[in-house]
């Protein structure tokens, strides 16, 4: 076995290395200081961990100019920026100048989309698609070319500079449901062989877990911290934030802070539009979903709520359950946060009413 150990002195595996172990170090830090209660620095050094995975898997193990795969950007055990219990998040990364082909079949989801991205911290988004703008054969299939030159239909462009590609695919019955099926393959340019890692490779990727990290750390106590000075009331979710979270633009969000008070719960009353889904569920401080896999009540969607006679829906967020149904479990925590999601509104949005209530 060669040897390929410096014999200079300077070792940049270890100097990376070392830069990166101090910067989780901070990160830790950082994390344990901003949460507001144990329960949340507990989930703040797991969402740390999360991150991490997901970050490696995105530059190491599924880099762009090699054969594409999907891998999971969110999933049960990967959460970020308020995901959704009810979607399912495939990712592949792309090159510049790259042209892939993605194939399927529909299934019966109530919304699919596909959105382009670019690498940073603002103006994310490229371009998208959902699939009432892509054209599916009568048996339920359907091909979209992504990248290279204009088509006339089912192309997601990818300019000059996007980095990856997900695919949102939400359902009413993440378990049950039909769902949809991807595969996707390059057509332009021509496959290479992953190669061997080498010192510059994983130097590279390492500074850019720590940067990542560092960033989606920041971004996520922010936009906690600014909610949490008006708890208990809906904020309407802005474009601006919306591309920095890496939203589908097809949403419309609205999130509260809930603090509750022993002996209380907060109530919501809504009156949604006709859309292709909605739901409101929990999220930590962390804007990571709770956990649901083993049937917690941590979300109500469009085809599970229960709905007054003038149509309106009442959500009870709180520790007890009313037996009302429309009922988010908050495990004894006394502060949580929720996402509203509207996708694809026919017309404009009434506020949504909340008011604390004794229980």
């Amino acid at each position: 076995m060669t040897d390929n150990s410096p014999t200079d002195g300077a070792d940049p595996l270890r100097d990376a290395w070392d830069a990166f172990a101090d910067s989780l170090k901070v990160l830790g830090r950082e994390a344990l200081d901003s949460a507001p209660n144990d329960a949340e620095r507990i989930d703040g050094l797991r969402f740390i961990l999360r991150q991490l995975a997901y970050r490696e898997e995105q530059f190491l193990e599924f880099p762009s100019g090699h054969k594409p795969e999907f891998f999971f950007a969110e999933s049960p055990t990967r959460k970020v920026f308020a995901d959704c219990p009810d979607t399912i998040y495939r990712q592949f990364s792309v090159t510049p100048g790259g042209v892939y082909r993605i194939t399927g079949t529909r299934g019966a989801s109530p919304y699919i989309s596909f959105t382009a991205y670019r690498a940073g911290a603002v103006d994310r988004v490229v371009s998208d698609l959902h699939d009432g703008e892509i054209t599916v054969e009568a048996d339920g299939t359907f091909q979209l070319i992504v990248g290279g030159s204009a088509q006339p239909t089912n192309w997601l462009d990818l300019g000059s500079d996007a980095a990856f590609v997900i695919i949102r695919e939400y359902t009413h019955d993440r378990v049950n449901g039909v769902k949809a099926t991807f595969e996707v393959e390059q057509l332009e340019p021509d496959l290479t062989d992953r190669p061997e890692l080498d010192v510059e490779r994983v130097t590279g990727v390492l500074g850019l877990l720590g940067l990542g990290l560092s960033w989606v750390n920041a971004a996520t106590v922010k936009l906690s911290e600014e909610l949490r000075r008006r708890p208990n009331v809906m904020n309407e979710a802005g474009a601006e934030l919306v591309s920095e979270m890496a939203g589908t633009p097809h949403n419309h969000y609205q999130l509260c802070y809930v603090q509750l008070e022993p002996g209380t719960a907060l109530e919501l009353e809504l009156d949604p539009p006709a859309c292709r889904y909605w739901s409101v569920h929990l999220n930590n401080w962390w804007l990571e979903s709770p956990e649901f896999r083993d049937g917690q009540s941590v979300c109500v969607n469009d085809s599970q709520a229960t709905r007054q006679p003038d149509g309106t829906v009442k959500i009870l967020v709180g520790p007890d359950d009313p037996g009302t149904g429309n009922w988010l479990d908050t495990k004894g925590r006394r502060e949580t946060i929720l996402l509203a999601r509207y996708l694809l509104p026919e017309n404009e949005l009434p506020p949504i009413v909340t008011r604390i209530i004794q229980i």
